[in-house]
């Protein structure tokens, strides 16, 4: 029997006692957002994809926008009161974040 694997974000749900449906996709290769949400079946305005960026100073910013959008780096950047973010390197997110991409 497998044992049911949490994220951080399902033990802050469980925490604060929300009901939430689980719903996983069991594929080899890494997908976009708007096609793992076609897979699911879900509303594309109501699917939303986590961000993470790095500022030069080594700041780490965290965003949440409609999957189907992109992030303007330079709005964004201009929001936490910086000049430059960049996406933060796909290697270090399991480790700074503990989700994997």
């Amino acid at each position: 029997m497998q044992k049911n694997i949490k994220t951080n974000a399902m033990r802050i749900l469980d925490n604060q006692h929300v009901v939430y449906q689980e719903r996983v996709l069991n594929i080899k290769e890494a997908l976009d957002g708007v096609t793992c949400a076609h897979m699911l079946g879900l509303d594309l305005h109501r699917t939303f994809k986590t961000l993470v960026t790095i500022s030069k100073n080594h700041f780490h910013y965290v965003f949440v926008v409609p999957v189907a959008e992109k992030l303007d780096l330079k709005k964004a950047a201009k929001v936490v009161g910086g000049k430059d973010l960049a996406m933060l390197p796909q290697k270090e997110l399991l480790a700074l974040t503990g989700y994997v991409h």
